[in-house]
């Protein structure tokens, strides 16, 4: 029996799939004064996705590249207020939109959800912690970030020169990257293919009607 190509499994009859992977930004305004829009055009002008030590959530001293595996409709439940404060962000609606196949072919993988247990069960080389994420659940609690369906490529990611989209928080936001793209287009080494805003992709994002990302 032949192998289904990646592009004829079923993302269009399930809405819990999708072929694409999310990196999204957010502000680092106590840091280096950008807000998540600037660390988005920062991302366009460099050509590539910082890998980040995720301050201890990434294991082995590596750096990674990070995205999610969720489709646009679902943003809205993880762009939410928990996750978007401003003040205390994990994510913020910009990003990056990529296509999934391509990001296999660039080294992206799915992490692999493990106990601390399990992770010395499997003897997992240190080369590989990386993509490692905990997972521990008891009657105590629990630590679990299986929602998120993470995909991580170790170091940089490099993003092709023309790639499928961007996604801002609202059209103000798409009209004023597409008039700074259009101004001075060569101080950009990739250009996204089309721009997309969440506010209208993300009905009923949340995060959209309370406090505001610059």
């Amino acid at each position: 029996m032949a192998k289904p190509k990646f592009l004829e499994l079923p993302f269009q009859e399930r809405p819990d799939l999708t072929p694409f992977l999310i990196h999204l930004t957010k502000n680092t305004t106590g840091k280096d004064g950008c807000s998540a829009y600037d660390n988005l055009v920062n991302i366009l002008k460099s050509g590539r996705i910082l890998g980040s030590s995720g301050s201890g959530f990434i294991k082995g001293g590596l750096k990674a590249a990070c995205f999610m595996d969720v489709p646009l409709l679902s943003l809205k439940y993880i762009l939410n207020h928990e996750n978007s404060d401003p003040e205390h962000p994990r994510y913020e609606p910009f990003g990056i939109l990529i296509n999934k196949l391509d990001a296999y072919k660039n080294d992206c993988r799915p992490v692999l959800y493990l106990s601390d247990d399990e992770q010395e069960t499997l003897n997992i080389p240190k080369s590989e912690l990386w993509r490692v994420v905990g997972f521990e659940l008891n009657d105590e609690g629990c630590i679990s970030w299986v929602h998120e369906r993470e995909w991580r490529r170790p170091g940089n990611h490099e993003i092709p020169a023309r790639f499928l989209a961007v996604l801002v928080k609202d059209t103000t936001h798409a009209m004023r990257l597409a008039e700074l793209i259009a101004k001075k287009p060569g101080d950009f080494k990739v250009l996204p293919m089309s721009i997309i805003p969440l506010s209208i992709v993300c009905q009923g994002l949340t995060y959209l009607k309370g406090k505001k990302a610059k």
